[in-house]
């Protein structure tokens, strides 16, 4: 990200919520779906908010593919990745939902942990691959949507989902499949924001509150935490939640 466009988030961040929600309403009714067209072209698909419930598994991984192709999209810093590692602990077996170019996971392999890395996009997974083959480390690569992971229950130690929820269909089968392949813990990394019809990405869920985490996963034992990544360089600057849930081990 520029300077530029970082000083302008810091100057929106100063005003207060009436007049930045002021701003947004007229940039949306006037000017961000002719502004996205401009900016992405024929690729981007400016309507996703509106049509992404009616779309087939075939739709929306070919849209997700020309993402990949068009668009760099490296959200997890290392920052990220350090608050991550801590928030696991001792390396075991992880899936990562959602791995993209495998920033993540690349990352996770070479802390030590046995990684799966999964997403709906083919050509995030090559990506991914090329990486951990660059980074020397050996990751498994699994395509499947995070409603319906083809994976057993209590398959992984740890279940990692990071900027990813907030592009998913549907919530609800989203984050019960997440429970149910997890033995341990699930992290969970999402951005703080307000719905908007247009903007430069294709989220789908909107978390304005960390008591919104809480409650769709339903857990007794988390941690949730408001995060500040005003400094990234790369695709994501703002207000995020890191969720950590702990899951019941039954005992034999």
């Amino acid at each position: 990200m520029s300077k530029l466009h970082t000083a302008y988030i810091r100057f929106k961040r100063s005003l207060p919520d009436w007049a930045r929600d002021g701003l947004s309403a007229i940039n949306q009714r006037f000017f961000a779906r002719r502004t996205l067209q401009r900016q992405y072209g024929s690729w981007f698909d400016v309507d996703w908010r509106k049509k992404f419930h009616a779309l087939s598994e075939e739709e929306w991984q070919r849209a997700y593919d020309a993402v990949w192709k068009h668009h760099r999209n490296d959200c997890v810093e290392e920052t990220d990745a350090a608050m991550i590692l801590a928030a696991l602990g001792e390396p075991g077996s992880v899936l990562e939902v959602g791995c993209g170019m495998g920033t993540l996971a690349t990352r996770l392999a070479q802390a030590g942990f046995q990684v799966t890395g999964m997403d709906v996009s083919p050509v995030a997974l090559q990506q991914a691959s090329e990486r951990a083959l660059e980074a020397g480390v050996q990751i498994a690569w699994q395509e499947g949507f995070a409603e319906s992971i083809p994976f057993p229950d209590k398959a992984f130690d740890y279940v990692t989902c990071c900027h990813t929820l907030e592009h998913v269909k549907d919530l609800g089968k989203a984050v019960a499949e997440l429970k149910r392949v997890a033995r341990k813990k699930i992290i969970v990394l999402v951005p703080k924001q307000k719905f908007r019809l247009y903007a430069d990405n294709y989220h789908t869920q909107f978390f304005e509150r960390q008591e919104q985490l809480v409650t769709t996963f339903g857990l007794s034992r988390y941690q949730c935490t408001e995060i500040d990544c005003i400094e990234h360089e790369n695709e994501f600057q703002g207000w995020a939640f890191l969720y950590v849930g702990e899951l019941q081990l039954l005992k034999k």
